[in-house]
């Protein structure tokens, strides 16, 4: 007998591993958007037998395993939804979150397109667009913008009367490989942005000789503007106003220690706007002859000393450029000595031969009978480049007068120059100088002077030269027992021979100097008609130096003594006079290496009179662009 079994699935493993291709919805789709696919793993039935349910009042499943929407969603946030997958007998239930997110279309630059920028002003642009992290790029080579970063920059550029005054630039954004790109334009306005400019009073303090009214003109920085006194000062009746004029009363000098000072509040009115001002007004003793004598002698030794003190440092600058092609040549001509190459034929010119005796001979001859030679010269003149250089100084120290006129001083300057070899003798350079000193004589000016001078030397042969200065000099001079300030402009020249001698690797420089200046000191409150003052000085000097390689540059010793003597001299009994005739000894050390030099070095002058010296430290550095 044939007996049949027939197995049947039961069904008893239930489906595992729910999984949905997307979880991301775009806000604002149609009903029946797909938003994923389903699927799940059952080890006794079919994939496609698996039946997926949703009981969501949001989404639906179609198609056996697509979710899908049942509506238009807008709002943006999380939906939770259970998704049941069934094999017929058993079935598991799995919780998805669906996430509504804002669409996001293509990579755009959201900066506007149009600027207008006032002429000669810059305009910085930010630049933006629609997703972070964005990369910008100017597009095409374009001179009047730069960028960095996000910002782009448009460079002030002046406006064209009738001209073209729109500028195009093309920006580039870049994010993976979306790329935008837009043109945007700045147009160039006539309009200069405005600029509130506070009304300020500009008048300065003053000072006037007891015993003698002062009229002071009051300015604003603003035209148009009315003046007043205001407020219950105490000095109030001792002046007067017309309009823009400010008079003050001829007050008595009191004694010292008194106040010699007054106030006065003025006040400025133009179109609602107001400002104040406290003036003062200082009088000053009328010993008016001591008190010019001062400034005058004070002002004027002050623009004469830093005056020389430049052509000093010029003069230096000559001596350094002189004795270095000294060397040069020096060390030239032992190389020479001591190499077996002959320039036979070459130290004048190039000498054209033939190698054929008979047309050498007929070729000279020839150019014998005409006047010419068969050397071609070649100039010795050497052209070389313009070396620039700069020289800062300080000095520190102290001057030593007569009586109470014992005073510390400083000195400090600044030096720029450029200067040239134009032949093998001769050199011309020019430089511009900023010196100021601090208290000097009897300590009642300071003095700040700019120059701008030239320079030359002419070498007569290896063992001399003469060497020039002139120079322009303007200067301030800040008297300390006057609210004003004096002014002085003027000339300054020197003309000098010095031999370059050696003796034993000991370099040794005798001088003859001759310096003149001329400075005119302008009026003011205590000068009160301008004054020139002319001084000539005859100065006789050697300076010795020894120069010896020190690790990687040289060390230069030196020693300098001078004798100076005033050719003018005006007799009046002040402190200056003790510089009529004076000896300067100066000792110190010069180190170069490559085009750096440093300089330390001691100074005593001595007046011949005895009757005051000065001492000081100087240090400078110079150096070679």
């Amino acid at each position: 007998k044939t007996i049949t079994v027939t197995v049947t699935d039961l069904n008893d493993v239930a489906p595992t591993n729910i999984q949905i291709s997307n979880t991301n919805l775009l806000k604002g789709q149609p009903a029946g958007t797909v938003v994923g696919t389903l699927s799940a793993t059952d080890t006794d039935t079919a994939a496609d037998a698996l039946t997926f349910t949703t009981t969501s009042a949001d989404f639906n499943i179609v198609n056996g395993n697509e979710l899908r929407t049942k509506r238009s969603i807008t709002a943006i946030g999380d939906i939770a939804i259970t998704v049941t997958v069934s094999d017929g007998i058993q079935s598991t239930d799995k919780n998805f979150t669906i996430k509504v997110v804002e669409k996001i279309g293509a990579l755009i630059i959201t900066t506007k397109d149009n600027f207008s920028a006032p002429k000669n002003a810059d305009k910085v642009i930010v630049l933006a667009a629609n997703k972070s992290g964005v990369r910008f790029f100017i597009a095409d080579k374009n001179a009047k913008f730069s960028l960095s970063d996000n910002i782009l920059t448009f460079k002030a550029t002046n406006f064209k009367d009738g001209g073209d005054n729109i500028y195009r630039v093309n920006i580039k954004a870049t994010k993976g490989d979306e790329v935008a790109k837009k043109t945007l334009v700045v147009t160039v306005t006539d309009d200069t942005p405005y600029i509130a400019i506070k009304l300020r009073i500009t008048t300065a303090n003053v000072s006037t000789l007891e015993k003698t009214d002062k009229v002071i003109d009051l300015t604003a920085n603003k035209s148009g503007v009315s003046f007043s006194i205001t407020g219950n000062d105490t000095d109030g009746n001792k002046f007067s106003l017309s309009g823009a004029t400010l008079t003050f009363k001829a007050t008595d000098f009191k004694d010292q220690g008194d106040n010699n000072t007054y106030y006065v509040n003025i006040k400025a009115t133009k179109d609602g706007e107001t400002t104040e001002k406290i003036l003062a007004v200082t009088v000053i003793d009328d010993n008016v002859g001591v008190i010019r004598e001062i400034t005058r002698k004070e002002s004027t030794a002050a623009g004469q000393f830093l005056a020389f003190k430049v052509g000093r440092t010029l003069m230096g600058r000559l001596s350094h450029i002189r004795l270095s092609h000294i060397r040069h040549k020096k060390n030239k001509k032992k190389d020479k000595e001591e190499s077996s190459f002959s320039a036979n034929g070459f130290v004048n010119g190039i000498q054209v031969s033939f190698a054929d005796s008979q047309t050498n001979s007929f070729i000279n001859r020839v150019l014998s009978a005409n006047g010419l030679s068969n050397v071609i010269p070649i100039s010795s003149r050497k052209v070389e480049r313009w070396d620039t250089w700069t020289n800062a100084k300080v000095v520190i120290g102290k001057s030593n007068g007569a009586g109470a006129n014992k005073t510390e001083f400083n000195l400090k300057s600044l030096n720029i120059g450029m200067d040239r070899r134009i032949a093998q003798d001769k050199i011309i350079g020019f430089a511009i100088d900023r010196t100021a000193t601090g208290s000097d004589f009897s300590g009642e000016v300071d003095t700040t002077q700019y120059t701008l001078s030239s320079y030359g030397a002419l070498e007569l042969s290896d063992k001399g030269s003469i060497e020039a200065v002139l120079g322009v000099a303007k200067a301030t001079h800040k008297i300390s027992n006057s609210a004003d300030q004096g002014n002085s402009n003027g000339f300054f020249a020197s003309i000098a021979y010095r031999a370059d001698l050696q003796a034993q690797g000991v370099d040794l420089s005798p001088f003859i100097r001759y310096d003149i200046s001329r400075i005119k000191m302008k009026a003011n409150d205590i000068l009160t008609s301008s004054e020139t003052t002319t001084d000539e000085a005859i100065a006789l000097g050697i300076d010795i130096s020894k120069t010896a390689n020190y690790k990687e540059g040289q060390l230069t010793r030196f020693v300098s003594v001078k004798y100076k003597s005033d050719l003018r001299r005006d007799g009046n009994d002040y402190l200056g006079k003790n510089a009529e005739q004076e000896v300067v000894m100066k000792l110190g050390l010069d180190y170069q290496k490559d085009d750096t030099t440093t300089s330390v070095s001691y100074e005593r002058i001595q007046s011949t009179n005895n009757k005051a010296h000065s001492y000081g430290i100087e240090g400078a550095v110079r150096w070679k662009f």
